[in-house]
């Protein structure tokens, strides 16, 4: 069993090199080595903790000068350059489950697909139950489909749960918006309206014009009204 760490501060008050240590720190309590980190786009640990120790001294580190800069690497193209590199019964840790829940749509069910065919164990350090998968890899083989399965279906409830909240407080501006006179909904677009009318003038069907513009039938109505 190896175990694959996925760096990520989002939601934390940690840099990345703390929440490197951090992971360092839980596999050796649990008789493990990281075998590899992935999103690692901070500073080194060494260089950001000596810059960190002098900024909290009231003291200041000298720029070495202009250095090349490497291209910062997707977070989502690193999370799935790990799962490609991860073997059957490997270990993805992440430090919060929230992370997960950021992915779209798509993105979540192509990385819960490829979780499931490379039976590969999620660990995160704010699920408890999650630790027991870097256990001892004989005993925890029976459960490992379990408890992963069970982690998948937390995420799963937790982006239901931020869409709703988002949905929510969207609708709360926008009332908010009404009340105070502020709200002009969203912008028409002209261009695509322009479109749809010189559509219609040659003789399209609805449902022709649709196909052409992407419109929905309730756009090409409004069309069709304003021009009545």
């Amino acid at each position: 069993m190896r175990i694959h760490a996925f760096l990520d501060a989002r939601g934390s008050n940690q840099s990345l090199p703390e929440v490197r240590d951090t992971f360092e720190t839980f596999a050796r309590r649990k008789g493990h080595d990281i075998s590899a980190f992935y999103n690692e786009q901070d500073l080194p640990a060494t260089r950001s903790s000596l810059i960190r120790l002098l900024r909290d001294k009231g003291l200041a580190i000298a720029s070495p000068g202009r250095q090349e800069t490497q291209p910062r690497l997707d977070a989502t193209d690193e999370l799935f350059r790990l799962l490609k590199q991860a073997r059957p019964g490997d270990v993805l840790l992440i430090q919060q489950i929230g992370l997960l829940g950021s992915l779209s749509q798509k993105q979540w069910q192509s990385f819960r697909q490829q979780i499931r065919n490379r039976k590969i164990r999620i660990v995160s350090m704010d699920v408890e139950a999650s630790w027991m998968m870097v256990s001892s890899e004989s005993a925890m083989a029976p459960l490992a489909k379990q408890l992963t399965a069970t982690i998948m279906d937390m995420v799963d409830a937790l982006g239901t749960s931020e869409k709703q909240h988002h949905r929510a407080r969207q609708l709360e501006g926008i009332a908010r918006a009404k009340s105070q006179g502020r709200y002009k909904g969203r912008p028409i677009d002209q261009g695509k309206h322009q479109r749809i009318r010189a559509l219609l003038d040659e003789g399209f069907s609805w449902s022709d014009v649709c196909k052409k513009t992407g419109a929905s039938r309730s756009t090409i109505a409004r069309v069709v009204k304003s021009d009545g």
